[in-house]
């Protein structure tokens, strides 16, 4: 699999795209607004290049997602078709395995992306690979419609958390405004994700807050198996913590631990702290102020421990430990 040193142009990806006429469109495993959106956009701007384009992901889309993509999605990569991976930090996090040709497109916004394709663009700088998308589109100079605004629109949304993180820019701002020009209406795009939830997902949630604890300067809370049974729930309903455990007072770090077939998943959050570089830690990675990992063989407790070990003379535990 080619590794790079440099990625592409804006121009040089766009001289790429309209070479391809059968494309497959993944994004990574556990998929959020910002590898759908993404997706869903490049999928747009594909077809009106004359590509054939599908999207294919081994896992289910969330629910609250699906809305973006009208087709659905293919479990498995179609003979024949090019790889396009977006919003993936990792070759080895994409939704369908990459096959051993290579992928053809790295299209991301993850500053500890590898560069693992034929052709990448990698902007750390951009809030949202969807920004990265938009930017296609007026580079090839293909008009935004509605679908496509919606798409992108969900994309920076949802990783900007409603537009309340510090990767804002005047730039996002000014392509939101172009967006809604082209006909997305905040109010529905909100609806559509943020009132198609569960009570499970809501007892869930509610499990998690009441499981969290604060060290300190940091709130861990765990999710484990006993906490799905209860609920009726599953791991992907509980990942909309997250947001919540930032909003207590006093607190710089931010994790979500929760129980899944192969180990513990986590999430980490922050305003200051390179959570990012303690994700890379347990072999993940990320943001420097969002990341994620899993630890494989470990159970929330032993990983919430692990953590904290790892937290030491970054933050302050609230005394010894």
């Amino acid at each position: 699999m080619a590794t790079q040193t440099t990625g592409n142009t804006i121009g040089e990806i766009s001289d790429f795209l309209k070479t391809l006429d059968r494309v497959a469109i993944t994004t990574h495993v556990g998929a959020d607004g910002d590898a759908i959106g993404a997706s869903a956009a490049l999928l747009h701007l594909m077809r009106q290049l004359g590509a054939e384009a599908v999207f294919c992901h081994a896992e289910e889309v969330p629910n609250y997602l699906q809305w973006l993509l009208h087709d659905g999605a293919l479990p498995e990569l179609p003979d024949g078709h090019d790889l396009l991976v977006v919003d993936t930090s990792r070759a080895d996090r994409t939704g369908v395995p990459i096959p051993e040709a290579g992928a053809r497109l790295n299209l991301d916004h993850h500053e500890d992306n590898p560069l693992y394709a034929e052709y990448n663009i990698v902007k750390a700088r951009a809030a949202a690979s969807a920004e990265i998308v938009a930017d296609l589109y007026t580079e090839l100079n293909v008009p935004l419609d509605k679908p496509a605004a919606e798409a992108i629109y969900t994309g920076v949304r949802t990783d900007t958390g409603g537009f309340r993180f510090r990767n804002i820019s005047p730039e996002v701002h000014e392509l939101v405004a172009e967006l809604l020009r082209v006909g997305v209406v905040p109010a529905e795009v909100d609806d559509r994700l943020n009132r198609t939830g569960t009570i499970e997902q809501l007892n869930i949630v509610g499990v998690t807050l009441a499981n969290a604890v604060r060290y300190g300067e940091a709130i861990i809370a765990t999710v484990d198996n006993g906490d799905y049974e209860r609920t009726g729930a599953t791991e992907l309903d509980s990942k909309e913590s997250i947001d919540q455990l930032r909003t207590v007072a006093g607190v710089d770090v931010v994790a979500h631990l929760r129980e899944v077939p192969k180990g513990t998943k986590g999430s980490l959050r922050s305003e200051t702290v390179d959570v990012g570089e303690i994700a890379r830690r347990f072999g993940g990675g990320g943001h420097r102020l969002a990341a994620g990992y899993t630890r494989p063989g470990m159970r929330p407790d032993e990983a919430r421990e692990e953590l904290l070990d790892n937290l030491k003379g970054v933050v302050d535990l609230g005394g010894e430990r």
